[in-house]
C-alpha cells in the first residue's frame, strides 16, 4: 500500500489553481491516500463542483489564540527549544523578521502533530512560498520529509530571499519545476541542491474537455482566462482588440476571472468604446469555463513581466484551451513557448506589442481553416506532453518510493464539544479522561474559533481539532443551498419549538452540514454530543450522514423537557440531568448541577465553612458510561 501523503498550500481550495486538483485526483486514482493542510482559509465563498469528488480531507489550523497557547505549552515544555528553537533564530537573522519564522514554526508544529496522528509519511507543496517554508519547520517538528513544485513569480518574486529557496532546496527530498525555463532558472540560482531539481509539467485532464467547433465565419470569437492582474496582459488585449475593430476585423472577446486589474480593465475597454466587443465575466465554475471553450474559435492569453519581475511560466489555461482543441496566441516569454509551437498550434507575438497581438489574432480570422488545424495540432501536443496521466505518472513514481509510517488507528466516533477546554462543569475532566481512554476509537471536535482555559491537563489539546473558518462553513453553505440540501435541513426547523432560536438553528445547520462532508471522508459512523450546545448539531448529523448519535444533557440545559425528548427521541444513549427526574440518576457525573459547599450543624447552628467538599473520583464512572455507549453501538 504506498504511503499516505498529505498536500500543504498556504490557501485553499483557489479558485485558479484546478492544475492542484487534477494532480490530487489522479493521485487518488492511482491509490493514494492524501490528507490536504490549508495554513489560510481561501480566499473566497466560490468552489468547483468538482471538489466535492476529493476524497482527501481538508484541515485547517485552529485560530490564532489557540495556535498561540500551542506555541506556549511547546516553549514550556522545552520542545519548541529542542525542535526549532535555533532554526527561528537563524531564520530572523539570516532573513528578517518580515519572514516571520515564528509563525511559520508555529503553524508548523500543529500540522506536524496533526500528520503524525493520520500517519503521513510525506508533504508536498505547491508553490515556493510560506507553506513551504512551513513545511521546513514542520520536517524539523515532526521528521517528515518534504518536496515542493515552484512554479513562476513564487520563487521568482514573491519569496523574496534567494539564500531562503536554497535553503528551502536543500532540504527538500526533492524539487520539481514546471517547464524547462523555471527548472533551469532554480537549477542557476540554487547550484548546491540542482541534483534534485528537475522538470515535471502540470498536468491537466484532456478528456474532461469539449473539443470546440471553430466557426467558419462571422466573429472571430476570443476567450482568454485568468486572474486580472498585470502579468496576464489583459491590458493588452483589450488593446489589441481596439486595432481590430479600425481595422473592420469582426471579433468579440470574453474574459474569465476576477482580480484587482478589473477596475482599470473596466475603464479600458470603456474608454476604447468596445463595451459591446470586449465582455468581462468574472470568476466562473469548471464546467461553466469549458462550456466557453467550446463555444470559442481562438484562446488568447498576450502574457508580460510585471512591473515587479513576474510572470506566467507554465500558464495552465494554455493547455486547457489546447484540449480543447482551440489554436492559441499568446507572447514569447518564459515557458510558453514550450507549449505553443508558433506557426503549428498557434502564434507566438512580442510581449506587450498590441500591433502584433491583433494582427496574428486577424490572421486566424481570415483563415479559420488554419485555425483547425492549428487546435488540432495542439491537441495532440498536449496529448503528448501534458496529459494527467503522463505527468501525474511521474509524481506517483516518485511518492512510490517514500517509505510508509505506521498507521493510527482509525476513528470511528466523532465527540462534540462547544467549547474545550471549556466552564461546563465536568466537561474538561470527561474529555480529558477521554483522551487517554479511548484507545484511538474516538475524534474529538471543538465547534468553536477558540478555547478557554480550566486548568486543563495539556496533553489532550494534541487530540482536538476545531472548525475551519467561517469562510468555508459558508462556501459549503452556499454550496448547500445551490444543491438542495440547505432546503432540507430547514424543513427540520418546524419541528423544534421555539427555544431553538434562528442563529443557533443555523449555526448547527452549518456545522452539521461540514461535519458531515468530515464523517464521510473519516469513515465516522458514531457522534456523541457532549453537552446541550452541541447536541443539535449532532441530531442533524443523525438525519444528515445516516449516523447514530447520543446525547449528554446537563444540568440547567437551555432547552425545556419537551425539546430535549425530541432530541434524544433517535439517540442510541441518552445522559440527562436537565430536569428533576434525571438529575438523581444521571450516569455522567459532571452533568447535574451538586451543591458541594462544607456545611457544618451543630444543634440547631448551621455554619457554611470555606472550601468545598472533596469530589468522588470521576474516573468509574466515566469508565461505566463509555462502556455503555461502546456496547450501544
Amino acid at each position: 500500500m504506498p504511503a499516505r501523503i498529505a498536500y500543504l498550500y498556504s490557501r485553499y481550495p483557489v479558485v485558479s489553481q484546478t492544475f492542484c486538483d487534477s494532480e490530487m485526483f489522479a493521485l487518488e486514482a492511482a491509490g493514494f491516500s492524501l490528507d490536504v493542510g490549508s495554513i489560510n482559509p481561501p480566499p473566497s465563498l466560490f468552489r468547483h463542483e468538482r471538489f466535492e469528488k476529493l476524497e482527501a480531507d481538508v484541515f485547517y489550523p485552529p485560530p490564532p489564540g489557540l495556535l498561540k497557547e500551542l506555541e506556549q505549552e511547546a516553549r514550556a515544555s522545552g520542545e519548541w527549544e529542542r525542535c526549532v528553537g535555533e532554526l527561528v533564530r537563524q531564520h530572523d537573522r539570516a532573513y528578517g523578521e518580515s519572514f516571520k519564522a515564528t509563525i511559520r514554526a508555529r503553524n508548523a508544529l500543529y500540522f506536524a502533530r496533526l500528520f503524525h496522528r493520520r500517519g503521513i509519511a510525506h508533504v508536498h507543496v505547491h508553490f515556493a512560498n510560506r507553506a513551504t517554508h512551513s513545511a521546513l519547520f514542520l520536517k524539523h517538528w515532526a521528521g517528515i520529509p518534504y518536496s515542493f513544485t515552484a512554479h513562476a513569480q513564487d520563487f521568482m518574486v514573491d519569496l523574496g530571499s534567494d539564500a531562503l529557496l536554497e535553503e528551502l532546496c536543500r532540504e527538500a527530498e526533492f524539487v520539481l519545476g514546471v517547464s524547462d525555463y523555471s527548472t533551469a532558472l532554480l537549477k542557476e540560482r540554487c547550484p548546491g541542491a540542482a541534483d534534485k531539481i528537475s522538470r515535471l509539467y502540470n498536468g491537466v485532464a484532456l478528456d474532461g474537455f469539449p473539443r470546440a467547433a471553430i466557426s467558419r465565419e462571422g466573429p472571430l470569437r476570443i476567450i482568454s482566462i485568468g486572474r486580472l492582474i498585470e502579468f496576464k496582459g489583459f491590458q493588452h488585449l483589450v488593446g489589441a482588440c481596439a486595432r481590430l475593430r479600425d481595422q473592420g476585423v469582426a471579433a468579440m472577446c470574453r474574459i474569465i476571472g476576477e482580480g484587482p486589474l478589473r477596475g482599470e480593465l473596466e475603464s479600458l475597454i470603456s474608454s476604447h468604446g468596445l463595451g459591446d466587443r470586449v465582455h468581462l465575466l468574472g470568476v466562473l465554475s469548471q464546467e461553466a469555463v469549458k462550456r466557453e471553450l467550446a463555444a470559442s474559435d481562438v484562446f488568447a492569453l498576450p502574457c508580460i513581466v510585471d512591473r515587479k519581475g513576474a510572470s506566467d511560466i507554465l500558464p495552465t489555461v494554455i493547455t486547457e484551451a489546447m484540449a480543447c482543441c482551440l489554436p492559441v496566441v499568446s507572447t514569447r516569454l518564459v515557458g510558453v513557448p514550450e507549449m505553443v509551437e508558433h506557426g503549428v498550434t498557434g502564434l507566438l507575438t512580442a510581449p506587450g506589442d498590441e500591433a502584433e497581438c491583433a494582427e496574428a489574432l486577424a490572421r486566424l480570422a481570415a483563415d479559420r481553416e488554419a485555425a483547425q488545424q492549428m487546435g488540432k495540432a495542439g491537441r495532440a501536443r498536449a496529448e503528448r506532453l501534458f496529459a494527467l496521466e503522463v505527468t501525474s505518472a511521474g509524481l506517483a513514481a516518485r511518492f512510490a518510493a517514500v517509505p510508509e509510517r505506521p498507521l493510527p488507528p482509525v476513528p470511528d466516533i466523532l465527540v462534540l464539544a462547544g467549547s474545550y477546554p471549556g466552564a461546563l462543569p465536568g466537561l474538561n475532566r470527561e474529555i480529558s479522561h477521554l483522551a487517554g481512554w479511548h484507545g484511538g476509537r474516538m475524534s474529538l471536535l471543538a465547534l468553536h474559533q477558540g478555547r478557554t482555559r480550566e486548568g486543563v491537563a495539556n496533553h489532550a489539546s494534541d487530540d482536538v481539532e476545531t472548525l475551519p473558518d467561517a469562510v468555508v462553513l459558508e462556501s459549503e453553505w452556499a454550496g448547500a443551498v445551490a444543491n438542495g440540501t440547505a432546503e432540507t435541513l430547514l424543513a427540520w426547523r418546524d419541528e423544534l419549538g421555539s427555544e431553538v432560536d434562528g442563529q443557533h438553528f443555523f449555526t448547527a445547520a452549518r456545522h452539521a452540514l461540514h461535519l458531515a462532508r468530515v464523517c464521510r471522508k473519516r469513515g465516522l459512523r458514531h457522534v456523541h454530543a457532549t453537552r446541550s450546545d452541541t447536541a443539535l448539531c449532532a441530531w442533524m448529523l443523525h438525519r444528515l450522514a445516516g449516523l447514530t448519535y447520543s446525547l449528554a444533557i446537563e444540568g440547567g440545559c437551555p432547552f425545556g423537557a419537551k425539546t430535549v425528548d425530541l432530541l434524544a427521541a433517535g439517540a442510541v444513549v441518552a445522559a440527562r440531568a436537565d430536569t428533576t427526574a434525571h438529575a438523581g440518576k444521571c450516569p455522567l457525573p459532571g452533568l447535574a448541577i451538586v451543591d458541594r459547599r462544607r456545611r457544618v450543624t451543630f444543634g440547631p447552628l448551621k455554619f457554611r465553612l470555606p472550601g468545598e467538599t472533596p469530589a468522588p473520583d470521576p474516573a468509574p464512572a466515566l469508565e461505566t458510561w463509555y462502556e455503555a455507549l461502546l456496547a450501544a453501538l
